[in-house]
């Protein structure tokens, strides 16, 4: 498999713009295309969802509404015991002192006040018999109304909680929806570049593939033929094999973005960025660095061919100094060269572009 260093380029500014709109929901493109084709399956699914929480909801009141009850029932029960063992004991002892004074008018003198204490007591309590038993069970009973509100609450506007609840998931989804689409072109790039990704680590280990590879130059290069100062450039991939080097652009174009006189040629692009590595390469400071073998005829040349990658459709037209290849045709085309360098040549130029590179 190929050794891929570096990430790819639109995959790194999707992150980017991503990130800064606080968006950290996807890892990997597929998340993203996954995201646009199921929109409107996980818009739908977050009401379902908060539909079934508050079924939940719901459920467990119904439940905790049978608990209270039974906790209201037990206390009144219990209350209601109490006040009686109360009435009782105040009949009894009304009964036993009403026993003692009856043959003696002294007693009946002395017990008198106690009796009609009891009387007024057991009275007070009969009368009250409700009022006592509301009263000590209130809070349980409070408890039950509260419970019963909510759950007749819920019951009756169901529907408008379940869209006020689904609100702010709504709008973060179609805050998240409106971001993407505003990245299509980075969503292709990425997309694409991807493919070829996958595509070139189908070849041996022999390959080294740098993704996004940037370099800077100081002093510019001066191209004179096209009167182009070359201060920097920024390749797709570029890959490193044992018959050369390959500058490769990748383009998920439409047949209309063909078309489309007003998009910078990827032509022009390859050929500028292919110059300045030839440039480079050839002059005698950098060509030192690499340590090539030696030939009886003298210092070899790395070659450097150019490859426009279309994902989608591709012009008819051929064009000077630059192969344009569909992701079919892309791993064939580049292992049809004999190979020219040792692997260990292919190590050297590999190290070479490692130390060699910057970010723009």
């Amino acid at each position: 498999m190929t050794i891929v260093e570096g990430q790819i380029e639109s995959l790194k500014k999707l992150k980017d713009v991503l990130n800064k709109n606080g968006i950290t929901r996807f890892v990997s493109i597929a998340e993203i295309n996954k995201f646009i084709k199921n929109y409107e399956l996980e818009k739908n699914d977050i009401s379902l969802r908060i539909e079934h929480t508050l079924d939940l909801e719901i459920n467990n009141l119904q439940s905790d509404l049978i608990k209270l009850q039974l906790v209201h029932d037990n206390s009144k029960a219990e209350v209601t015991n109490t006040l009686n063992i109360k009435i009782k004991n105040l009949t009894d002892k009304f009964n036993l002192r009403k026993d003692k004074n009856k043959h003696s008018l002294i007693k009946k003198v002395f017990y008198y006040p106690q009796l009609t204490i009891l009387k007024i007591k057991k009275s007070n309590l009969e009368k009250n018999f409700e009022q006592n038993i509301t009263w000590q069970t209130y809070d349980s009973l409070n408890n039950i109304v509260k419970a019963k509100k909510r759950l007749i609450y819920f019951l009756e506007n169901k529907e408008s909680i379940t869209l006020e609840r689904s609100k702010p998931s709504h709008e973060e989804l179609a805050f998240t929806k409106k971001v993407v689409d505003g990245l299509y072109t980075l969503i292709a790039g990425a997309i694409g570049e991807s493919l070829v990704v996958k595509e070139l680590q189908k070849l041996s280990n022999q390959y080294v593939l740098f993704n996004d590879y940037s370099k800077q130059f100081n002093p510019p290069i001066f191209n004179r033929n096209e009167n182009d100062t070359i201060c920097s450039i920024q390749i797709d991939h570029l890959l490193i094999s044992n018959s050369g080097i390959f500058i490769l652009e990748t383009k998920n174009w439409s047949k209309q973005s063909i078309k489309n006189i007003g998009l910078r040629s990827p032509v022009e692009q390859i050929k500028r960025t292919s110059y300045a590595l030839f440039v480079l390469l050839n002059s005698e400071s950098e060509y030192n660095e690499i340590n090539l073998n030696s030939h009886h005829w003298g210092n070899k040349q790395i070659p450097i061919r150019n490859i426009i990658v279309m994902i989608n459709e591709k012009p008819k037209e051929n064009f000077k100094y630059v192969k344009v290849k569909s992701l079919m045709e892309l791993n064939g085309y580049i292992t049809y060269f004999e190979p020219i360098f040792s692997d260990e040549e292919v190590k050297s130029i590999a190290d070479y572009f490692r130390i060699h590179s910057n970010e723009i």
